[in-house]
């Protein structure tokens, strides 16, 4: 046997398999014998001994040999030879163990005077007469075959979509844990250059980011968060980037429209757009800079767009860093894992800015 025949054959009578074929052919037994009894009968004088229970044994044997014989090497080829082949060698089993089976009953016929000569039992009747019962029975096995095989494929699914679900919650918290290190490495980089400066405002800058932090390690544990405790935290944000930016240098704009206390949000999902808009479109910029922020909450639809200015003369800075950053790339796989199909993500270069437009379905 090839391992291929061996790991197939493994697979059909591994763990409780064995158990439901056996099962299987007791029943199938039980039923055929109880049917010989009540209707041939073991003891009636135009079915006389031994034909009937050579009958049943012959019945049971050819379709127990058909049925392995199509388990075993038939059904494989629906998947290896193609379908053709498939049904041409299936029929050429039925037809060949059929014809087997009634060739066994015939000879054990001719040896029994009372029957051979009787018209019901010549050869061209009885291939007619039996093949639509023997082509039902055979089919049985397979039906069954096919029912514990679904239920098996069933049960394997079932895990699968389990271990897909834990792959994605643990993906799904990774990526957020991510975050903290990321904006925390952000806003220190702030506060060190304000110290450098030797800036009253750097207590202040800390205090705030002991607050961002709060919430970003204790509020934002569950998968959504109350779309206001969201807003919350990036107007501290916001907040705390104004004490680094004159207002006359950097003009920052809020516009929300909706009611915000009706929904939930995935938590950290806005602050890294905030964030690349304050390094892309302040920092390096010459003059005055703005940044714009408009929200639209409907029943069943959030409407993020965020623009800011683009520096007059870029300083080691291109678009292309702009969009591919490892932040956004962990917000675009979290707004694949939160929102599948849910979603619909744009950032563009205008000539004058850059634009993010998120939308979300509720």
């Amino acid at each position: 046997m090839t391992p291929a025949f061996k790991q197939y054959f493994s697979q059909l009578f591994s763990k409780y398999r064995w158990a439901l074929h056996l099962l299987f052919w007791l029943i199938f037994f039980a039923l055929n014998y109880i049917g010989t009894a009540q209707g041939t009968g073991f003891d009636n004088r135009n079915f006389p001994a031994p034909f009937p229970a050579l009958a049943l044994t012959i019945f049971i044997t050819v379709v127990f040999i058909q049925s392995y014989v199509i388990l075993l090497w038939i059904l494989p080829l629906y998947k290896k030879s193609g379908k053709y082949i498939f049904w041409l060698c299936l029929f050429a089993v039925l037809f060949f163990c059929y014809l087997a089976y009634i060739l066994s009953a015939k000879m054990v016929i001719n040896s029994i005077p009372i029957m051979s000569s009787r018209p019901e039992f010549e050869l061209i009747f009885m291939l007619k007469r039996k093949a639509i019962m023997y082509v039902f029975l055979s089919s049985v096995f397979i039906a069954f075959y096919y029912f514990v095989d679904i239920y098996d494929l069933q049960k394997e699914i079932r895990k699968l979509e389990q271990f897909k679900t834990q792959k994605i919650a643990l993906e799904s918290s990774f990526l957020k844990s991510q975050i903290n290190p990321h904006f925390l490495f952000n806003t220190l980089n702030n506060i060190y250059a304000l110290s450098l400066k030797k800036s009253v405002q750097t207590p202040v800058i800390i205090e705030r980011l002991e607050s961002l932090l709060h919430y970003m390690l204790y509020d934002c544990k569950a998968d959504l968060v109350p779309l206001e405790n969201e807003f919350t935290f990036t107007n501290s944000y916001i907040e705390l980037e104004k004490l680094r930016h004159k207002e006359e240098q950097c003009k920052i704009s809020i516009d929300i429209k909706g009611d915000a206390a009706a929904h939930r949000i995935a938590p950290l999902l806005l602050i890294n757009f905030l964030e690349n808009a304050f390094k892309h479109g302040t920092k390096t910029s010459f003059g005055k800079s703005w940044i714009n922020m408009e929200i639209e909450i409907s029943k069943k639809e959030f409407h993020f767009k965020l623009r800011n200015s683009k520096p007059a003369k870029p300083v080691h800075h291109t678009f292309s860093e702009y969009r591919g950053g490892i932040g956004l790339k962990n917000v675009k796989r979290r707004l694949e894992i939160l929102y599948p199909r849910r979603h619909k993500l744009l950032i563009s270069d205008q000539p004058d800015h850059f634009e993010v437009n998120l939308v979300l379905n509720f």
